[in-house]
């Protein structure tokens, strides 16, 4: 009797935890697509981090290791300068102590030093470029790191490389990209007194200039006015694709060029390798971004603004640089809030199933907030993603919070960073999104 009694009640809290079970598993937020990662930085799914002496870290861009760890580049201001900052954290959200020390990497050149582009090498090194300043002047700057975080000493000068064009005042990397043999390719401005360029440099795999590329490894491009290159990619074929801007009656247009191998323009390419995007009276369109589908198509993101506000802005182009009439509205995106607030992007990421994701802000009546906008390969929002298509994220200063780099883990999870204004600093933001 006794062991009937015994089963009888074990019978029963079974039931009772399975029933309670059920009961929290009703109670538990949802976890949709868009939201934050609940095993990042648990229970946040966001880490902001930021060295005591400084007022500003600021994360620009982020790339993930074969083995899960983030890679983030950007720059910190203390009280004298800016320095180029690289950091690194664990799959889980935690800074990585293995990595530099205790987790970050800072480059000082002696005055003002920004890390703008960022790429891993197969083998792991890590490239960064930006810009350093000398003599009053910005210098380009390209470093690459040991997987450790300690300066290459067999790539260019210990680790660094610095381009200094004749007559310049600025130089400046915005993006870099490895070829499949091990060539750098960096994209960027050149500008003096009188007008600026869209530049482009090819190195060898030692850091330096490939003089089969272009003029002694130089390709610049521009007209009479203003001429910037943003980022750029690389094609199955070699091809480089380069977006930016261009200055035409006054405003600026967004710009995409494609350049061969050999560092000059690809003729085969919309009008003598070049294509240009203004929208009907506007002031301001910029290509931030390029990234290419598994089909050979080139999305480009960035902003335009009409009736003086930004709005989000993705074109989509074919292979030969003409538009994809069947994305958006004839290839076009314009994607903003109707009450003339601020959507702007940075940068995007293409999924596997032909979605793109796009980072930047949008600015609410009190603050600016991270938006994470996704697309379906068409053209449209994607209703199961946020709300709407659409994420938007306040940081705990309520403040100013922006996302300019984003990537894609092999799992499909978002990764952003950027950086949220907290207290009397901005802090370096890493946040992730599940798929």
């Amino acid at each position: 009797m006794t062991g009937k009694r015994v089963l009888i009640g074990c019978a029963v809290l079974l039931l009772l935890a399975a029933i309670l079970s059920i009961c929290l598993f009703a109670l538990a937020p949802a976890k949709t697509s868009g939201s934050l990662d609940p095993t990042f930085n648990p229970p946040q799914g966001y880490v902001m981090s930021t060295d005591a002496e400084d007022f500003k870290d600021r994360g620009i861009e982020v790339a993930i290791q074969p083995d899960g760890k983030i890679v983030t580049l950007g720059y910190a201001n203390n009280s004298h300068n800016d320095d180029l900052v690289l950091s690194r954290f664990t799959a889980e959200g935690k800074t990585d102590a293995a990595f530099g020390s205790g987790g970050f990497v800072r480059y000082d050149g002696g005055d003002n030093d920004k890390g703008l582009g960022l790429t891993i090498q197969a083998d792991g090194k890590i490239l960064a470029t930006g810009f350093t300043t000398h003599l009053g002047n910005r210098d380009l700057l390209l470093l690459r790191y040991e997987s450790n975080g300690s300066l290459d000493r067999s790539f260019g000068n210990n680790g660094v490389v610095t381009f200094d064009s004749p007559g310049s005042s600025t130089d400046i990397g915005f993006a870099v990209t490895c070829e499949a043999d091990g060539g750098i390719m960096v994209a960027g401005e050149v500008s003096n007194k009188t007008h600026q360029d869209v530049l482009v440099l090819h190195y060898t795999p030692a850091g330096i200039l490939d003089i089969r590329f272009g003029k002694e490894g130089v390709f610049t491009y521009g007209k009479t006015g203003l001429d910037r290159g943003f980022d750029a990619t690389i094609q199955k074929d070699e091809k480089i694709v380069v977006t930016g801007s261009t200055v035409t009656n006054r405003t600026d247009d967004a710009l995409l060029l494609r350049i061969n191998p050999d560092g000059t323009l690809d003729q085969t390419f919309g009008q003598d390798g070049t294509v240009t995007y203004s929208s009907e009276g506007d002031r301001s369109d910029y290509g931030n971004y390029v990234a290419l589908q598994a089909d050979g198509k080139i999305v480009v993101s960035g902003a335009t603004t009409i009736d003086g506000a930004y709005e989000l802005l993705v074109l989509r182009y074919n292979p030969d640089g003409s538009p994809d009439f069947t994305f958006g509205d004839t290839g076009v995106i314009h994607y903003g809030d109707i009450g003339g607030n601020d959507d702007y992007g940075y940068a995007h990421v293409i999924q596997r199933d032909g979605k793109i994701v796009i980072v930047g802000y949008t600015g609410e009546s009190t603050s600016d907030e991270v938006l994470v906008v996704r697309f379906n390969p068409s053209g449209e929002p994607d209703p199961s993603f946020g709300t709407g298509g659409r994420v938007m994220w306040n940081g705990p200063g309520n403040n100013r919070d922006y996302g300019q780099g984003i990537a894609l883990q092999p799992d499909g999870k978002i990764v952003v960073t950027g950086f949220s204004h907290h207290n009397a600093s901005e802090d370096l933001l890493v946040m992730r999104l599940l798929p």
